[in-house]
């Protein structure tokens, strides 16, 4: 259950520990988990324009600075800009005469306008342009060498810190053996070896550091012109702070020295479980088709879980609670509610590679002290207790024809209220601890143990579907404890 702009009142476990709302989440149909966003990588595929829908490959858009060449913002507001086009007259030239101004034709020129706040690239000096796309011209940056010395300088640095790593790698996990080796043969040395490569020589990085000249701070600043404090000021001339910060090489403070901001670029990325590498969302993975791209969402494959109403919590009371459990999945599915000390711990398998038979057979011993910060389990409130029924609940498989039939089947059990396609409706009973103070937040912890069909075939010959019994933990927020 999770909203835009509300907080969100139900949440689930991730396996990271992590509490987030179901939309939040996705799941891990080749190891079968839940994982949040920390718990998958992030993969860019591609680089695109939003506006134009130009598509460019990484090395371009890193040329590019990650700005689309043809597409503008308004400086002012920071909506997507339009060329206008208008029609210029020729000048007349009093020393020619009459004829030579026949002769001209009009010209159609392109300007940059907003349609939101009525921005023209003509209210800050820049001309026309006899080209709709491209060809504005950008003023040049007077620091603009000096940028370029520091990013050589840092890119030096990181580069001598990458070789230094990697050697004294090499000389760590140096195993020489008896026979000799081809650079000992041809004699190939370092540099060759990098030139082949295509990587740059460390003399360039080593010079471009000597070379470097540091800033050095100076004592003598300009002074303020004698009217700063007295003159008076003028609003619609000085640009604003975001104005500021969204062109920060210029931080122009009159509104007559805004710039048209470049267009960033968006990207297509895909998602990669961290455990099996497998893939979670790729975009275009299936041209034809689009349900790839949404599928791999947990909101398809765990049950969801919504609150209907519930009673006021009271310390040293018993409260309803009405939960709506939904199916999301094409087959029928069997949940029964647990205790969170019920769910078995299992432990995940680490993937095989070959760095870990590498540690194996050089018997080397890996620091995994980051694993405990990572594979960490969330404190789970303990004032208030659900009484869970011993019975299991049948849930039927998800029917997009079923969601506009309006007849639900009432049940006369004292736990199911509703059922209706894949939705079931039940009522819980809240125990609350006598010991909870008022005005402390009332939470309450569930425990789901549902059944699961996975459609991905174990291999690549076998077709047949495997059933699993897979576990969930979700937190329901149900306000503050009231008197």
């Amino acid at each position: 259950m999770a909203y835009l702009i509300q907080p969100d009142y139900v949440k689930y476990v991730c396996t990271c520990g992590q509490l987030k709302p179901i939309t939040n989440l996705y799941f891990c149909r080749h190891c079968l988990k839940i994982r949040c966003g920390f718990c998958i990588c992030h993969e860019v595929d591609s680089h695109y324009c939003a506006n134009c829908l130009e598509n460019m490959p990484s090395s371009e858009a890193r040329l590019k600075k990650n700005r689309c060449s043809s597409c503008f913002d308004c400086p002012s507001c920071f909506h997507t800009l339009s060329t206008r086009a208008t029609i210029a007259q020729p000048r007349q030239d009093p020393s020619g005469g009459d004829a030579k101004v026949e002769n001209k034709q009009p010209k159609k020129m392109y300007y940059l306008s907003c349609f939101n706040c009525r921005w023209t690239s003509r209210d800050v000096g820049i001309p026309d342009q006899p080209v709709a796309s491209g060809g504005w011209p950008e003023r040049t940056n007077p620091f603009a060498h000096r940028f370029g010395q520091l990013l050589e300088y840092y890119k030096a640095i990181a580069q001598q810190e990458k070789q230094e790593k990697l050697d004294k790698e090499r000389k760590k996990f140096a195993i020489r053996g008896k026979y000799i080796t081809l650079t000992d043969k041809t004699g190939l040395t370092g540099a060759m070896a990098r030139n082949i490569a295509g990587l740059p020589s460390s003399e360039s990085s080593s010079s471009a550091i000597a070379n470097f000249t540091p800033s050095q701070a100076t004592e003598e600043l300009e002074e303020l012109p004698e009217d700063y404090h007295t003159r008076e000021v003028n609003l619609k001339q000085i640009t604003t702070m975001p104005q500021r910060l969204a062109a920060p090489e210029w931080q122009a403070q009159l509104v007559s020295r805004l710039q048209p901001l470049a267009r960033p670029l968006s990207v297509k990325r895909s998602q990669r479980c961290r455990r099996c590498d497998h893939n979670l969302t790729k975009p275009e993975y299936n041209p034809g088709s689009i349900k790839f791209k949404i599928e791999l969402l947990a909101y398809y494959h765990v049950p969801e879980v919504k609150i209907i109403s519930y009673e006021t919590i009271k310390p040293g009371g018993t409260s309803a609670l009405l939960l709506k459990l939904t199916n999301p999945t094409a087959h029928e599915m069997q949940v029964r509610l647990i205790q969170t000390d019920e769910i078995p711990e299992v432990q995940e398998e680490e993937p095989k590679s070959i760095e870990k038979s590498l540690e194996k057979s050089l018997s080397l011993e890996k620091d995994t002290s980051w694993r405990q910060v990572v594979e960490r389990k969330p404190v789970l409130p303990a004032l208030i207790k659900v009484n869970n029924p011993e019975q299991t609940l049948t849930l039927a498989q998800r029917d997009d024809a079923a969601e506009y039939d309006d007849d639900a089947h009432h049940d006369t059990n004292d736990v199911i209220l509703w059922r209706k396609s894949n939705k079931l409706a039940l009522r819980l009973q809240l125990e609350t601890d006598e010991n909870a103070k008022v005005g402390e937040p009332a939470q309450a912890v569930i425990a789901l143990e549902y059944s699961y069909r996975n459609t991905v075939p174990p291999s690549a010959t076998s077709t047949q579907h495997r059933d699993h019994t897979l576990y969930t933990t979700v937190l329901i927020d149900l306000g503050l404890v009231s008197e």
